[in-house]
């Protein structure tokens, strides 16, 4: 049976981490069942953006910290890295303490900077992906993973942190080829299929609701998941935070897929077992453009989607319109402007916003439509 376990830490005090950590993997019979004496691991967190740890966009250090040390007791050689969306590895790790839990630790962070081409002929929606090269070069990968909302894919867990092996702005090629929220859910499913981790862990003792993976607001959960099957992970988590995993476009589409049982089917076990909170969810959680035929949803987006829209707080940095997608926004007189025609709703603009001036605007039928939801 398909197990995930969830511990109680009510804090990042290093002594409980460490503790709720060791906790959760002797529920799953240990590190030893992961990786053995010898391997090279990549400890994959998410480290979004250079931001400071309190914010909740990255994965804690001190979550970090504990993983390691229980890959260094069986003899394996951990090295830490990511791809951030805006920033390189160095400074996002910097900004966020990993950098320092790293030197701390005598261990290497490497940065994500030359890619290699891995062909993947079992993938549904993508058969070939250009990733970071370092996943090339290690024997086994660990999801250490942030409990947050996403406003394109509605949570950000296990499975969605794997994106973060394809490097810098290479992602948004991704969005521009998969831009309904079913369609890049796919692809992060080949993407994990691919990359294979052994195990996925969730640092959920502060999560983010909200309008995340960026700028949501702080919220305390107070619990630590792990398992070996991503999209389990990413079904509890998704209980816990309070949603419906058929509301989320990977774990609706995992489900469908037969690659995880539903919540009633995982031995979800440990002393957070029973958890459940209500998070705030982002305004797109709910949309209609996976609930209609295709060219519907093309005709109508406008009123389908929640739109992003530029609020009084913008200080015209440019930063959005450097990195949409489909090169949707421009920036003159110090104001940014959305062509909305051009709009694939990604909400990169709101993700990246630095001063949280992107809010989400709902369509007319979706707001229609939440009100009998």
């Amino acid at each position: 049976m398909t197990k995930v376990a969830a511990v109680k830490a009510d804090s990042y005090d290093p002594h409980i981490v460490q503790g709720a950590i060791t906790e959760m993997l002797a529920h799953l019979g240990g590190i030893s069942q992961f990786i053995q004496p010898g391997d090279r691991v990549l400890v994959k967190p998410n480290m979004l953006e250079a931001v400071e740890k309190g914010l909740c966009v990255t994965t804690h250090p001190e979550v970090v910290r504990a993983v390691i040390r229980e890959v260094k007791k069986v003899g394996a050689i951990p090295v830490v890295g990511d791809s951030p969306g805006m920033t390189g590895t160095l400074k996002a790790a910097e900004k966020c303490g990993i950098l320092a839990v790293c030197n701390e630790e005598n261990v290497e962070l490497v940065p994500f900077d030359d890619t290699v081409e891995l062909t993947f002929p079992d993938g549904v929606t993508v058969k070939r992906f250009v990733v970071a090269r370092r996943l090339s070069e290690v024997d086994k990968v660990i999801s250490l993973a942030k409990m947050k909302t996403h406003t394109f894919m509605g949570a950000t867990g296990a499975t969605k942190n794997l994106f973060g092996f394809i490097v810098g702005m290479q992602k948004a090629q991704f969005h521009l080829r998969m831009q309904a929220r079913h369609e890049f859910a796919a692809m992060l499913i080949d993407l994990a299929n691919c990359v294979k981790p052994v195990l996925s862990i969730v640092d959920g003792v502060m999560g983010m609701e909200g309008n995340g993976p960026r700028n949501g607001s702080p919220i305390q959960a107070g619990i630590l998941l792990a398992g070996e099957n991503c999209f389990a992970v990413d079904i509890v988590m998704a209980e816990v935070m309070g949603f419906n995993p058929e509301d989320v476009p990977l774990t609706d589409l995992a489900l469908k897929q037969g690659l995880t049982p539903p919540l009633a089917g995982i031995d979800v076990v440990g002393s957070a077992k029973d958890l459940r909170l209500n998070f705030v969810e982002p305004r797109s959680l709910k949309s209609l453009e996976d609930r209609v035929p295709k060219w519907i949803a093309e005709l109508g987006r406008n009123h389908l989607t929640a739109s992003p829209k530029i609020s009084t707080g913008c200080i015209g940095c440019g930063r959005c319109a450097a990195h949409c997608p489909p090169q949707a926004m421009t920036v003159s007189g110090g104001t940014v402007h959305i062509n909305y025609d051009k709009c694939i709703r990604c909400y990169c603009c709101q993700e990246l916003c630095p001063e949280n001036a992107v809010t989400l605007r709902v369509g007319h039928l979706l707001k229609l439509a939440q009100y009998f939801w």
